[in-house]
């Protein structure tokens, strides 16, 4: 009996662990600021793979690039260089491949850069009205606006929390602040958006997902007020958000991250991992009973 319960006891020891780190992603960070450090330390606390890179784009390898565009979600902030229209192309592809993308855009020092993620933004989106920094100036007062995106409510609803923008660029899709792509307006009547994330039930090839933040210096604010919230739905929704919000899959079910769609969490089929640990818990219940009998 003590050996059948050892069984059980190590099968709930295991499911606990596994339960912690099944959704772990294999995350790469692009970019020399110090912010973006603080970025891929936090992605580590939930188990995640973390590649930094702490150069730009134009400074990585064709090996590190092909590293980079393998893994799950790619945060970036290479603010200060254009991309070029190689990377414009690989992250184009990313996000077509079922996989996760933040851009970010910044103020006025780095409109090359800017340029090339409208371009990125717009080659996905199919929103040639997109519009990427060029305002000229800093925008301050910030708000989350009423978009349904489970980028606002999915694990946290941070609808009530302060936007933690600081001086941003605008990130505005057709539709501005009223488009359900865009999650934080800014400006003295918030009349500016300057944030705005897209999953697969809007993007053109319904995969991926894609974020465009506008502001660096922010970023680290995400981890650090409110218990790192605004980080870990950013992170969720990268792996599996909807626009539209957690109702699409009812009307779209087969997109992915739905439960009868393909990607990441399409859950049809037990994990490799979850069905080991299910079969060692099935072992040591089986044991249990020959001893009763």
């Amino acid at each position: 009996m003590k050996l059948a319960w050892k069984f059980l006891a190590t099968a709930a020891t295991l499911a606990g662990l596994y339960s912690s780190t099944s959704n772990a992603a294999v995350i790469a960070v692009v970019g020399d600021r110090f912010e973006l450090d603080i970025i891929a330390a936090e992605f580590q606390t939930y188990g995640d793979t973390v590649i930094r890179y702490n150069v730009g784009w134009s400074l990585l390898s064709d090996a590190e690039l092909d590293t980079a565009f393998a893994s799950d979600v790619i945060w970036e902030g290479d603010i200060f260089s254009g991309i070029s229209a190689g990377v414009q192309t690989r992250m184009v592809n990313f996000v077509n491949s079922n996989k996760g993308l933040m851009l970010t855009a910044e103020r006025p020092c780095c409109e090359p850069h800017n340029d090339g993620v409208e371009a990125v933004g717009r080659a996905l989106t199919g929103d040639n009205g997109l519009l990427v920094g060029d305002l000229g100036f800093d925008i301050f007062g910030h708000a989350f606006s009423n978009s349904p995106t489970t980028i606002l409510t999915s694990p946290n609803d941070i609808r009530g929390q302060a936007a933690q923008h600081n001086g941003p660029g605008r990130v505005q899709p057709t539709g501005g602040v009223n488009s359900d792509a865009c999650f934080t307006a800014s400006g003295a009547t918030l009349d500016v958006c300057t944030a705005a994330a897209w999953g697969p039930d809007v993007l053109l090839d319904e995969v991926g997902r894609l974020i465009i933040y506008g502001d660096i210096n922010s970023q680290p604010s995400l981890v650090n007020n409110f218990d790192g919230d605004q980080f870990e739905n950013m992170r969720t929704f990268l792996l599996t958000g909807f626009t539209g919000g957690g109702g699409v899959c009812e009307t779209n079910p087969n997109l992915p991250g739905c439960d009868n769609g393909g990607g990441d969490n399409g859950g049809e089929v037990p994990e490799p991992g979850m069905l080991a640990l299910l079969g060692l818990a099935g072992l040591g219940l089986g044991l249990i009973r020959r001893r009763r009998v």
